[in-house]
């Protein structure tokens, strides 16, 4: 599915390159693992989308990131709890995000820490998706982050993993793509929760 080489599309400065590049390389590549992504996620009865970013808004510099998304919603995926997978210049992140968009939210967390606390493996988190900042997920950290985004008027909340580009499992796709879908399925009981929070706060209303 992904190899090193995917990063090179980043290599290229300028706008129309970079773009011409990813829709070529990396945009079809994002759209065969959606057929895969999607039956992952799909635990709960609400239908799952894939959003490929458009990047409309660059009018100059080329992006320094790209990815696709994944929602509950067919309209867009900010807003809500979603997942996403894309790369930096050096390194694929995977994160279950939630954004400074979805505040609209009361107690969007509620109820994901006792899951969290039982996902296998180590995870790294972070609350800011547009810079590459990230620290080891511990129940400490967890805590903190969760405080942070609850508190925090600009903090947002990821869970994930990211795989730089010297990690010497990019010597082996087939174990890498492996290793992400099992993430995957292993992050989808937290997605169910957040979206049985959005679904609650609808209900409320």
């Amino acid at each position: 599915m992904f190899t090193k080489e995917d990063f090179t599309v980043f290599a290229e400065p300028t706008l129309a390159a970079r773009m011409t590049l990813i829709r070529e390389r990396l945009d079809p590549k994002f759209a065969e693992a959606a057929k895969t992504i999607v039956p992952l996620l799909q635990q709960f009865d609400q239908p799952v989308f894939a959003h490929i970013a458009k990047h409309q808004r660059r009018h100059k510099n080329p992006p320094p990131n790209t990815w696709v998304a994944f929602s509950t919603s067919r309209r867009g995926y900010k807003m809500l709890p979603h997942l996403e997978l894309g790369f930096w210049d050096d390194r694929l992140f995977l994160w279950l995000a939630c954004l400074r968009e979805s505040k609209t939210v009361p107690q969007l967390l509620a109820g994901i820490e006792p899951i969290m606390t039982k996902l296998p493996g180590q995870w790294l988190i972070a609350d800011d998706h547009t810079t590459k900042a990230t620290i080891a997920l511990s129940p400490t950290t967890l805590t903190q982050k969760i405080t942070r985004f609850e508190t925090v008027k600009n903090a947002e909340f990821l869970i994930g993993q990211v795989y730089v580009a010297k990690d010497p499992i990019w010597t082996t796709p087939d174990v890498l793509w492996t290793q992400i879908q099992r993430r995957i399925a292993d992050l989808a009981p937290i997605l169910d929760q957040l979206v049985q929070n959005v679904a609650a706060c609808e209900a409320d209303k």
